[in-house]
């Protein structure tokens, strides 16, 4: 057996036993020296573990073969198995206009980024202000709860109720009866084929997208970023999904658990605070109607 040197195979610590003592019929191919049989060579076994763990030998695993299976493979085709045995994988909202682009290309390109080495961050504005949750964020809580984080929210110059800051979601999603309730026509959306995917990897087509000013906070701890919406007519109890685009475009951080979201502005940590009796109210709305509800929009002058 010919043992070919990756570039990945660290170098083998060197064999301890005194030379002259060592049975000179038994070779190793792995250390290059006699004592022992490359097959009961034990840094040679760490080392191919250690490859397998990274990765680098997945092309010549036999998956099927029981006798040559570790523990992690066991427990990689068991999860498997359970996929296959219970029934269609549940996944988030995902797609649409993310920073992975909308090509087959862009995205495979986005998803091998995160396994270089990248160098420095980009340089951005520098904010000193650390955003924390302690136990005065839970003072209008309403405890033991698992509500999910809804907010009002100012898109343009509508105030828009039942906002629901969702993290699972790729993108920013405004229902089509809230998106007419603000006064906007058919012609103002931005036509797109794109699909967007939720649960059970359901394909969805959406009407446009349409790009919107959104402000959070209050002064003088505001800020606002233009964001991108993706318009559909679907049911739903909710207005808008605030997705992971709009968590980053304003560098915020949410808790469902103090039903809060926090993010910095010029003048120090801005916040939005949940509305924990909107959001019982629309999950009874969506237990009741399978998931239908109407929109609840108020306008503001300029």
């Amino acid at each position: 057996m010919e043992i070919e040197k990756h570039e990945s195979v660290r170098w083998p610590k060197p064999i301890r036993t005194d030379p002259e003592k060592r049975n000179k019929d038994l070779y190793c191919q792995f250390h290059k020296d006699t004592g022992h049989k490359t097959d009961d060579c034990r840094q040679f076994k760490d080392e191919i573990e250690f490859l397998i763990r990274r990765g680098t030998l997945t092309k010549f695993i036999k998956y099927g073969d029981r006798n040559h299976r570790d523990n992690d493979n066991r427990g990689r085709d068991n999860d498997d198995k359970r996929t296959q045995t219970r029934g269609p994988v549940i996944n988030v909202i995902s797609g649409g206009p993310t920073a992975a682009g909308t090509s087959s290309n862009s995205r495979k390109a986005y998803a091998r980024e995160v396994m270089s080495i990248v160098g420095e961050p980009p340089k951005r504005a520098k904010i000193d202000y650390a955003m924390a949750f302690d136990n005065v964020d839970l003072e209008k809580v309403k405890f033991p709860h698992d509500d999910p984080l809804v907010i009002t929210s100012t898109i343009k110059n509508s105030s828009v109720k039942r906002v629901l800051v969702d993290s699972g979601a790729s993108v920013n999603i405004l229902f089509y009866d809230a998106y007419e309730k603000m006064g906007y026509a058919n012609s103002q959306i931005t036509p797109s084929d794109m699909p967007i995917y939720g649960f059970n990897n359901a394909e969805t087509k959406i009407e446009g997208m349409i790009q919107l000013p959104v402000t959070m906070g209050t002064e003088p701890r505001q800020a606002t970023c233009m964001l991108n919406y993706l318009v559909f007519k679907a049911s739903s109890t909710y207005n808008a999904i605030f997705g992971r685009t709009r968590i980053h475009a304003f560098k915020a951080i949410p808790s469902t658990y103090h039903l809060k979201i926090k993010f910095p502005t010029r003048n120090g940590v801005g916040e939005e605070v949940g509305d924990q009796k909107m959001a019982r109210s629309c999950y009874v709305g969506a237990l009741k109607s399978g998931g239908a509800g109407g929109a609840s929009v108020t306008h503001r002058r300029p």
